[in-house]
């Protein structure tokens, strides 16, 4: 209506200007009422609607102004009106008003104005109900996204559950769908989240990498577009009201950086870390580089909230500007990088943690990788200690407790600088702070006056002077960026071997208490004195008993909520370790199926360990924390899962094998913070097999102990579902354990005739030869001793079978029967081993490959025939699927869940035990499986039958897509059987009534005392078994030695 006025107006003014040039047109009207009604009608009409449809003006105004000249003359006539200001600039309705006493202008008045109401009111009708779908479109929207509270700056999903129970929707569908029409497809797809359905992998022909210290590629960068990036590193930071206090600063001084390099640098720190609580604050020291000083204004930009500028008014070097940095910093922690260096993804999370965590130091930081000009791996740190005394041992990568560095000093001599020109070259403008700072800005502070290098050698070297001290994450979390050695020269002038010299000689007279205390003069030498002149810090076992965090502590809590991608649910596995082994190969094979159906997983292990196997699991996630305890203390970790819980949003919590998992599950339940958020978390574990010989049980009997926290049991074998249900004396419900068999990948597990021609040739071994393959842990549970005696036997069977035959068959045909072993495995029975084949003579027979890298194995396995494993126990060995599915025979014990896989029309279980259930003695044992593998070296032909057997029996039944498939249909469906039970509140009271919550907390204390204690056991014992294993090669050292003197007497 408002473009109607004006229209109307703008013809008024138009009408004015003519009725004053043609007031001798105006003639009388003699016409009826009715006439001047539709008169008026027509002329309201005709001016709304050359308003609405915006004639133009020039077009209609002769025809527009005639026509209200004609009415303004009636109303002269008539009523002599005196119209002072003609026609007034609002609206038609002005026109009217000016008729005086004349009912039938009032008739048409009112007419007009019922009119217009009535079009007014439908207006307004229209506009609310606008308003109301308005409305209904916001309040959908926060219903079904995530809403954020600001008081606690931690974000509260309404409906939490949406994005797994979406997904499991689509899943389940799907996954039906699937099993009903492809169940013999090999099942290599992703699953699409948007629409639910599987599709082929884009970037199969890609390669992605990981970093493996065994094997590094030093173009695996975190930064690397072939680095594996499974997991959304985003939060809500920048939609908080209060966010004006990080938890972490991150010091970056800036000098003419390369943009592409600098850009890498703020890559890994702003978008790719996984902690999100922090802010960067960068101090150009007097950048002249136009290109370099637009590559962080671009990041000013992009990150307005949690990226800082402060601008030198001229280069100051720098240690000042790191002091400038800490000074202006909000941080509790305090975090030094340069400028065109890389962190790996968890880095500053975990530096966090560690810090939040150790009261006994005041810094820490992990090992790194040097790429660039040089590349190398440095795994040294602050256990150096008096190492520092020589060589510097770090980089400045750092991150530091803030209080180390005492209060601000109170500043007079600050000002604002107002020529930007000045240190900012020509691209500085008001994107920077600008200020002039005295030298001394912080009580501890680096040393403004060394600019040129080894700054941060004399900062350590200065801790250690006040007592500060740190200790060194054991894994790597650093990219060092090296450039080469004329470079370094030319701008660090003390890295020169004469300035160095004079450094050197420079830090003696410093720190003269850290050189002179233990032999003085240098720091060299090795002598243990030296240890003394540096902090020794040493976390307290006995006050950290007391620091388990629970509800309502002192412990500051860290919050770093991280937001999921829609459709994109989240498990959380903790492990015991990331090392070789069958369980683990199948956590490996659940990685690899998880990601392929859309998850995103974060690992925890609770055992510390060499993890050889971390490369592998990184090809799946980057979001690993492995337990160290230079890392964490048992301690601290009951507080550490729950924030990853909380911080990752977790849908699924996955135990395998990890003791401390299980007993963390009551603190875990009972914790309110986890209630209040975390009602539709479904607990889950699985279990390979019984463990008669270890704790009652093993962790199947810890398993059923823990039901109550559970929602799910996943089991191997219908052999130990039936186990479990009897120990706990059908206390459990049968349909809260779930069978789902590990299965095996028959794409990577194929039959490579080129590489068995290789690995044949390579052993000398004939092509027609029958080659067993034992591959295992090399420990009591795997007999490998057994193994041994069993191929002695064997050998000495066969050789009396040829030798009586000798004479009735051709020699070269005999030879066939022959045979050889591949040993693959590592353990703490390995010189034994190694001993026993030595001893007596197999070593023609037995080839000892060692601890052979998984990606070899297939090609291992090609070149075998039969696969056999004497074991105590299992649950359904690796081993097996694997090597059927390349077409070997199993021979194995008739133990666990083996029948289950291997049927007698394609290998052979021994039993090794009576029918009471006793073991069989040791000379049975032997025989019976001398006897199989004697039948199957003799019958090459069966071999192949039963070979082929093996690999449809696997394709038909045992395929790894299915395991996936299995395991996610089994969360899904708890998920829902969950959300459709109502007892969750009454439960959550249950479990946090006073009695109970005191009960978990007191479980988890002994709990926490009785883990120090076995760590420390299981130290002494590997101590013992080396020291075991030394003397044992002493022994034989000195026997032979004994051999050759009597040798050499009897030959004199």
């Amino acid at each position: 209506m408002n473009l109607n006025l004006n229209f109307i107006s703008d013809d008024n003014n138009k009408m004015s200007l003519n009725n004053k040039n043609n007031n001798n047109n105006y003639e009388s009207d003699n016409d009826e009422d009715e006439d001047e009604e539709n008169l008026l009608f027509k002329d309201f009409q005709s001016i709304e609607r050359r308003g609405n449809k915006k004639i133009n003006n020039n077009n209609n105004n002769n025809n527009n102004n005639n026509y209200n000249n004609d009415i303004k003359e009636k109303n002269i006539k008539n009523n002599k009106i005196t119209n002072k200001n003609n026609y007034n600039n609002k609206n038609f309705i002005s026109k009217i008003s000016i008729i005086n006493n004349n009912n039938k202008f009032k008739k048409i008045k009112n007419i007009i104005l019922q009119k217009k109401n009535l079009k007014n009111l439908i207006i307004i009708i229209l506009s609310l109900f606008f308003i109301l779908f308005l409305f209904y479109i916001i309040i959908t929207y926060s219903i079904n996204n995530k809403i954020y509270n600001y008081t606690n700056n931690k974000i509260i999903n309404n409906n939490k559950n949406d994005i797994i129970n979406q997904y499991c929707i689509k899943f389940l569908k799907n996954n039906n769908n699937n099993n009903n029409n492809n169940s013999s497809s090999s099942g290599n797809n992703n699953y699409n989240n948007k629409e639910g359905e599987y599709e082929e992998d884009e970037d199969e022909d890609e390669e992605k990498c990981s970093f493996d210290l065994n094997s590094p590629d030093y173009s695996c960068t975190p930064l690397s577009k072939n680095r594996v990036i499974n997991f959304n590193y985003s939060s809500n930071y920048e939609e908080r009201v209060n966010w004006n206090k990080p938890i972490v600063s991150v010091i970056v001084p800036f000098l003419n950086t390369e943009p592409q390099q600098f850009n890498e640098c703020m890559e890994s720190i702003l978008i790719r870390q996984s902690f999100k609580l922090i802010e960067v604050i960068l101090i150009d020291d007097g950048s002249t580089n136009d290109k370099s000083i637009k590559s962080y204004r671009e990041w000013l930009k992009r990150e307005p909230i949690r990226f800082r500028v402060i601008v030198n008014p001229f280069n100051l070097g720098l240690p000042h500007s790191r002091n400038i940095g800490v000074y202006n910093s909000r941080g509790d922690y305090i975090f030094f990088f340069d400028s065109d260096d890389i962190l790996e993804p968890t880095a500053l999370e975990k530096m966090v943690w560690k810090l939040n965590t150790s009261s006994h130091i005041q810094f820490t930081k992990g090992y790194l990788v040097g790429f660039g000009h040089t590349q190398y791996i440095w795994l040294k740190g602050f256990e150096q200690a008096d190492k520092f005394l020589i060589e510097n041992q770090v980089t400045i990568s750092i991150m530091y407790k803030r209080s180390m560095f005492g209060n601000k000093l109170q500043i007079n001599q600050s000002f604002q600088v107002d020529d930007y020109s000045i240190g900012g070259g020509s691209g500085a403008d008001s994107d920077g702070e600008y200020f002039h700072y005295p030298k001394e800005l912080l009580e501890f502070q680096y040393d403004s006056n060394i600019r040129d290098g080894m700054e941060d050698w004399d900062f350590h070297l200065k801790c250690a002077s006040a007592g500060y001290w740190g200790e060194t994450i054991p894994e790597i979390l650093e990219w060092y960026r090296r450039k080469d050695k004329k470079t370094i020269e030319k701008n660090w002038k003390n890295t020169l071997t004469s300035k160095r010299e004079k450094f050197l000689n420079d830090l003696k007279l410093k720190y003269s208490k850290l050189y002179n205390i233990g032999g003085g003069g240098g720091g060299g030498g090795g002598n243990d004195n030296q240890y003394k002149s540096f902090p020794n810090p040493i976390r307290n076992e006995n006050e950290d008993s007391f620091k388990i965090k629970f509800v309502g502590s002192s412990f500051k809590e860290i919050k770093n909520p991280l937001i999921k991608k829609s459709s994109t649910p989240r498990i959380l596995l903790i492990l015991p370790w990331l090392n070789t082994g069958g369980a683990d190969k199948f956590n490996l094979n659940l990685c690899k199926q998880l990601v392929e159906k859309g998850w995103e997983i974060t690992i925890v292990t609770t055992i510390e360990s060499d993890n050889k196997w971390l490369s592998r699991f990184q090809l799946y996630t980057p979001d690993i924390f492995l337990f160290n305890e230079k890392f964490l203390p048992y301690s601290s970790y009951p507080s550490f899962i729950n924030y990853l819980i909380d911080s990752r949003n977790i849908d699924v919590l996955f135990i395998s094998n990890s003791e401390l998992g299980y007993y963390l599950l009551p603190f875990i339940k009972s914790n309110k913070h986890n209630n209040n958020n975390n009602n539709n978390l479904i607990i889950v574990d699985y279990n390979h097999m019984e463990e008669e010989y270890w704790r009652n049980g093993g962790h199947p009997r810890q398993s059923i102990g823990m039901s109550q926290f559970l929602d799910l049991h996943l089991v191997s074998s219908n052999h130990l579902k039936n186990w479990m249900l009897a120990k706990s004396n059908q206390m459990i419900d049968e349909n809260k354990i779930s069978v789902t068999y590990i299965n095996v990948d028959m794409d990577e597990f194929k039959k490579s005739e080129s590489s068995r021609h290789k690995i044949r040739k390579s052993y000398e071994i004939a092509e027609k030869e029958i080659v067993i393959l034992y591959a295992a842990r090399l420990t009591n549970q795997k007999k490998p001793l057994e193994a041994c005696e069993i191929i002695k036997e064997l050998k000495e069977s066969l050789l009396n079978d040829f030798e009586n035959n000798y004479q009735n068959q051709n020699q070269n045909q005999n030879q066939n029967q022959l045979f050889k072993v591949l040993f693959v495995g590592d353990g703490y029975l390995k010189s034994k081993v190694e001993l026993y084949v030595k001893q007596n003579g197999l070593s023609d027979v037995i080839k000892l490959l060692g601890d052979v890298p998984t990606q070899d194995m297939r090609s291992i396995i090609s070149a075998c025939d039969i696969v056999f494993l004497p074991s105590q126990f299992e649950g359904v060995s690796m081993i097996f699927y694997e090597s059927m599915s390349i077409g070997l025979v199993p021979v194995g014990s008739n133990v666990g869940g083996q029948s289950e896989l291997v049927t007698p029309d394609c290998g052979f279980l021994v039993d090794i035990t009576d029918d009471g259930g006793n073991d069989i003695d040791s000379l049975e044992f032997t025989n019976k499986f001398v006897q199989v593998l004697k039948q199957l070296i003799k019958n090459p032909k069966k071999i192949t039958s039963m070979a082929s057997k093996c690999k449809k029996r696997i394709k038909s039944k045992f395929q790894l897509h299915k395991m996936g498939g299995d395991i996610i249909s089994n969360f899904c469906n708890t998920i829902n059987k969950k959300n459709n039970q109502q007892q969750q509140k009454q439960q959550s009271l249950q479990l946090n009534d006073g009695g109970s919550y005191l009960f978990n907390q007191e479980f988890l204390i002994q709990t926490i005392e009785y883990l120090k204690l076995t760590n420390q056991f299981e130290k002494k014992k590997n101590d013992f078994n080396q020291l075991y294993s030394l003397q044992s090669e002493l022994t034989n050292l000195k026997r032979e030695i004994k051999k050759l003197e009597l040798s050499k007497q009897s030959q004199k």
